[in-house]
């Protein structure tokens, strides 16, 4: 699957396309009480849309708390409000864990509307210590407090809202002083007051709203009793809703979030018992909805949200969705392939869908068994260059991203070479340094990744070292790392721009000295992980860089254990690190979210233990 930067609203936004296709798309369900004790929840619950099947353990939020409300963007959720609170926290919605604090709403409140954009958070009214009129906003990528950003035409609480790319509506609730049907919108990249949109069929409180791109739903509520009505709106006209079907409980206090093809309900109260259930209806028909499966615990006055909810906007969201298994996951493929075990050169080519948690699966194998190639990758091809065999070798080959099989030859580098690093954006691949034949290199060399041929010359690193590993964004590459003569490590980072050709110009450093740490990166942030420090001296040291900068790298965390070698692989949210060398040989691959810092967790096995490997994906910061 493609992945694609695109623009949204009024902020450029890289967008990682992290839970796509459709079938991997997330809701997340939040907080809430459960009915005995009759206390508020932290718990965070996430089923995925395409299927069925109860809910799954996602994480925690940073405090237990009812009438809370959520929103999205493709990568995060955001949890808001609550118990009158101005808490705003937040999760990366491709993993799972606990959330993490955002910032704080302009106004405290509890049993607020919220919704948005893929850029924009919007939360509308609530209740502290009367009924709030107030809207306030967030721009999702980044962190930090909510900004005012206008009124809703009525003061009220207990409403729920949802949204298209461009607007956001919200419906119901309690305000001034009894049940309303008000039905007001803004729109989302502007600031200012709400306006009149209609009224629904029913005036209605704790009720629930879902959306897809072009049409709102709203679900339940008390109406002066506990209802399952349905009811619906087009987003992008003004009018009253219409009547849609019903739930298969009537209760009040659940919580909702839509998708093009499915808008799910879940949990809330009929009055004697909390729920735990998970309704669903397909959100472009009408008619009545079906039973999902249950959430982890029957509780009420939560929230819910998903990363395909009505707010994203599909038109912006630039991917080609393929059958193969190894383009599936949006988040793209991995690959691992040769290195040495047991004292002998493999050939083996391993690969895992970046997106998943698993071990990884065979992929096909080398021409040769080999040590210490270097690998980089466009969206479609991969190749691996030079490494040692019973010699030092100038083989370049390469694989079809989507379908397994064997390597082909694809060229020859400019000499034999052992231990070069390599970088890629979408149509040239670099290999930078080396040892070519006994003797440490500054030569970088490229080729069309395209095409098939020979490499060409590109210019000079800084120094000449091998075992300097490369990342990239789409314009510009980098060198971290590496050796140079005499067995000197050094921490030196350089870069270059990839398009042209030249010499490499200083960067910055690492934080430590380290020859072949792994490497993956995103558009915007570039990881360089572990490595050695001296001969058989491993650190767990994980450092980031914003690659459009210069500058000294910084802690981002630590990999589970000291590795030498844990070859990476990444997409625009994720960078994943295989095999390396502990006390032995690993086989453990192991993940970090590349936009947060922290400790690297566990993803799964290689189908070996390997290390002095070559790594590299079709879907890193380079494409």
């Amino acid at each position: 699957m493609t992945i694609s930067s695109v623009k949204t609203g009024e902020d450029s936004y890289n967008v990682a396309l992290s839970n796509f296709p459709i079938s991997a798309a997330r809701v997340l369900m939040a907080g809430g009480p459960i009915l005995s004790p009759n206390v508020a929840q932290n718990t965070i619950d996430y089923v995925v849309t395409a299927t069925t099947g109860n809910a799954v353990d996602f994480g925690d939020l940073t405090t237990a708390r009812q009438g809370l409300t959520a929103t999205s963007s493709i990568t995060r959720a955001l949890f808001v409000g609550g118990n009158s609170s101005n808490v705003i926290d937040y999760v990366t919605i491709a993993t799972t864990g606990n959330a993490a604090d955002f910032g704080d709403t302009s106004v405290t409140r509890s049993n607020l509307g919220g919704c948005g954009s893929n850029v924009r958070g919007l939360f509308g009214g609530g209740y502290a210590s009367d009924r709030s009129n107030v809207i306030d906003y967030v721009t999702i990528a980044s962190t930090g407090n909510a900004t005012d950003f206008g009124d809703l035409t009525v003061s009220r609480y207990t409403h729920a809202a949802c949204s298209s790319p461009s607007r956001a509506v919200w419906g119901g609730g309690n305000g001034p002083t009894t049940r309303s049907n008000v039905l007001d919108y803004v729109t989302i990249a502007t600031t200012g007051n709400a306006a009149d949109f209609g009224d629904l069929a029913s005036s209605r409180e704790w009720n629930s709203g879902g959306s897809s791109n072009t049409r709102g739903l709203w679900g339940g509520g008390d109406t002066g009793s506990f209802t399952n009505n349905i009811e619906y709106i087009t987003i992008a006209s003004t009018g009253n809703g219409t009547t849609f079907g019903t739930l298969t409980v009537s209760r009040a206090y659940l919580s909702a979030t839509g998708s093009d093809t499915r808008t799910l309900f879940s949990g809330g109260s009929n009055g004697s018992t909390y729920q735990n259930t998970i309704d669903y209806v397909t959100t472009a028909s009408t008619g009545n909805a079906t039973d999902f499966g249950d959430m982890t615990q029957a509780r009420a006055i939560g929230t819910s949200t998903s990363n395909y909810h009505g707010g994203i906007d599909r038109g912006q969201l630039q991917f080609i969705e393929t059958t193969n298994p190894h383009t599936e996951a949006s988040q793209g493929v991995a690959v691992f392939a040769g290195g040495r075990a047991s004292g002998s050169n493999q050939n083996v080519i391993d690969y895992v869908d970046i997106s998943s948690l698993g071990n990884a699966a065979d992929f096909g194998d080398l021409s040769s068994s080999r040590q210490n190639p270097a690998g980089c990758a466009s969206t479609t091809r991969g190749l691996i260059g030079g490494g040692y065999t019973n010699d030092y070798i100038n083989v370049i080959e390469y694989i079809t991203m989507a379908t397994s099989g064997n390597a082909v030859d694809f060229g020859d580098l400019l000499v034999k070479n052992y231990a070069l690093g390599a970088l890629s954006n979408s149509t040239r691949g670099v290999f930078g340094g080396g040892d070519e034949n006994g003797t440490v290199s500054n030569t970088m060399q490229y080729v069309t990744i395209a095409s098939t041929g020979n490499a060409t010359d590109f210019g000079d690193l800084t120094q000449v070292k091998y075992g300097a590993m490369g990342l990239a964004s789409p314009t510009r590459g980098v060198f971290g790392g590496g050796i140079t003569t005499s067995n000197v490590h050094v921490n030196t980072i350089e870069y270059i721009t990839i398009a042209s050709t030249g010499n490499g110009t200083d960067f910055g450093d690492l934080t430590t000295v380290s020859y072949n740490p792994g490497t993956g990166a995103s558009n915007t942030r570039g990881i360089f992980a572990g490595g050695a420090t001296a001969p058989n001296v491993y650190r767990n040291v994980l450092d980031y860089i914003t690659i459009a900068s210069t500058g000294n790298a910084t802690d981002f965390g630590d990999l589970l254990a000291a590795t030498f070698g844990p070859v990476g692989g990444s997409s625009k949210i994720r960078a994943i690190f295989g095999g390396g060398y502990t006390t032995a040989e690993q086989n453990v691959i192991q993940y970090v979210t590349i936009a947060s810092t922290g400790n690297a967790t566990d993803f799964g096995d290689l189908t070996r233990s390997t290390y002095l490997h070559s790594g590299f994906s079709s879907s890193h910061g380079g494409l």
